[in-house]
């Protein structure tokens, strides 16, 4: 499967709140054998930031809608969301799964949220200006296989 990263910038919208500016990003898995055999996708990516004035505390939520193309990962589907600043250094990252089922047609998924740990959550909130997310990738994490839907 290949997969291009998807970077969504990241705009103020309250003191406490910062969403990423929609553009229509997107994350779309492709056949091995033909780039261009789409197999399934999310689509209307966002993430927010929201940090708790009293105790400093920030949360980050990813949300999308996922299609499936006559496929569905046999596993879900496991994404990287890498924070970075303005000028694009790399400040904090998070994985998790999505799921991505036969009959789904720009189904919203319900939102993932994760707690940016105390020790960075003020840097975090005051330094970030996008937001890249991608296919997980490790060395020893294999590619997300995918099985066909019934017909």
């Amino acid at each position: 499967m290949s997969l291009d990263p998807a970077i969504l910038e990241i705009a103020p919208i309250t003191g406490t709140l910062k969403e990423s500016v929609q553009k229509g990003q997107q994350l779309v898995w492709f056949g091995k054998e033909n780039p261009n055999d789409r197999r399934f996708q999310a689509a209307n990516m966002s993430v927010a930031f929201l940090r708790n004035e009293a105790t400093g505390a920030v949360k980050m939520t990813f949300a999308a809608n996922v299609s499936s193309f006559g496929y569905r990962p046999v596993d879900e589907a496991k994404l990287n969301v890498i924070v970075r600043t303005k000028s694009g250094a790399a400040i904090h990252s998070w994985n998790f799964g999505i799921s991505v089922r036969c009959a789904d047609k720009d189904r919203p998924l319900a939102p993932v949220t994760h707690d940016v740990p105390n020790d960075i959550a003020v840097n975090v909130f005051t330094n970030v200006g996008a937001v890249e997310i991608a296919d997980y990738r490790e060395p020893n994490h294999p590619r997300v296989r995918v099985r066909r839907c019934p017909s």
